[in-house]
């Protein structure tokens, strides 16, 4: 008696506006989808590309900004027989419509930032935080951006005065978290706040090895402007204080004469920073010029501009057979490419799903270790 044994399979589930399109839907007119589980700092996508010969994305189902969509990717016996898992996408909602031909097809994008939330990407805005953490900025933000927040960060830093002039909410909190070393993202419904350098120190979830991984291409980028830095220095001067006007007093005669200033204004101390690696002798040097209030806060923002500035230094993306462990902030080893081996943190995932296999390309650096 001979036993039959199921191929392994990728499939995508798809509902619009709560309607789920039915598998011989997906099986007949989809091209291609994709999901991005986007970096630090971005907002997670997905892209439908269908095939629209009936015109109907042109005519009667036209979508409309802000119609939502839920995603979600089943495989079934993909690394081992009877083994069925799914990769949750999460909820979006459209805010980018394609139609073009021929041949006639529709190009469907939708972001997890809800349409009436987008005035926290887009509006600019100048207000002054005054006596405020950065807890209470992201929560603020999150609710103007009709998100939830997650704030899963170890500190919380603490500002007397805070000024955001003329940007956009989502931003200013990226560039303000990012100056005390937490990351920010958009995933799943919710604004996310975190430390990336504590998910560097996590186990991999899988080696990627030359020569047994289902590896479809990859690429390693070096560059001389992407050096690694040994050291940062963060110097800010404080501006003079204005000069006060000399007060007028009674001479003789009843004459107004100018009374003489007791004290000389001091000049303001200038402010310094640094931090540097244990091997930094022979590496460059990062020198920043940015507004700080004390020595520590000058140390911490040189510590987190140099990590920064360093990740750019150990680049590679990858291709590979679809595997749903892989998102953005695991970690995964590298081996069996010599000096480029090693232990690597995902930057970004993107899982496609369509005509073609069902692969993941990952953008990726190597883990700091501080």
């Amino acid at each position: 008696m001979k036993t039959v044994v199921d191929g392994r399979r990728a499939s995508l589930m798809l509902k619009y506006n709560g309607k789920e399109m039915g598998v011989e839907y997906l099986n007949k007119y989809l091209k291609e989808f994709n999901y991005t589980d986007a970096a630090p700092g971005d907002q997670d996508i997905i892209s439908v590309t269908l095939d629209d010969r009936d015109a109907n994305w042109q005519g009667t189902w036209k979508p409309v900004f802000g119609d939502k969509l839920i995603a979600e990717i089943t495989v079934v016996n993909w690394d081992k027989q009877g083994e069925k898992a799914k990769l949750p996408c999460g909820s979006f909602e459209v805010d980018a419509i394609d139609i073009k031909g021929p041949p006639d097809e529709a190009i469907i994008q939708a972001s997890v930032l809800p349409l009436s939330g987008a005035q926290a990407k887009q509006e600019k805005r100048t207000k002054a935080w005054e006596k405020v953490k950065l807890e209470t900025i992201a929560d603020d933000i999150a609710r103007r951006a009709k998100l939830k927040l997650v704030y899963s960060a170890s500190s919380n830093p603490s500002y007397d005065r805070l000024d955001q002039s003329d940007q956009s909410d989502l931003p200013f909190l990226v560039k303000t978290a990012k100056d005390e070393g937490i990351a920010v993202k958009i995933s799943g419904g919710k604004l996310v706040l975190f430390d990336e350098a504590e998910y560097e120190k996590k186990p991999a979830v899988l080696d990627i090895v030359r020569g047994k991984s289902k590896i479809l291409n990859y690429s390693f980028s070096e560059s001389s402007t992407a050096t690694a830095y040994g050291s940062c220095i963060v110097t800010y001067r404080p501006p003079a204080p204005a000069k006060k006007a000399k007060k007028k007093g009674k001479g003789k005669g009843g004459k107004s004469e100018p009374k003489a200033v007791a004290a000389k204004t001091k000049t303001p101390k200038v402010i310094i920073g640094e931090y540097s690696l244990p091997n930094a002798k022979g590496l460059p040097v990062l020198r920043i010029n940015e507004r700080v209030e004390t020595v520590a806060e000058a140390k911490r923002l040189a510590k987190n501009k140099l990590r920064e500035q360093n990740k750019q230094a150990g680049l590679a993306t990858f291709t590979l057979d679809g595997d749903i462990r892989l998102a953005s902030s695991v970690t995964v080893n590298v081996k069996g490419h010599g000096r480029f081996d090693g232990k690597y943190i995902i930057v970004s995932a993107t899982h496609k799903v369509g005509t073609q296999a069902y692969t993941t390309d990952i953008q990726i650096r190597k883990v700091l270790g501080w």
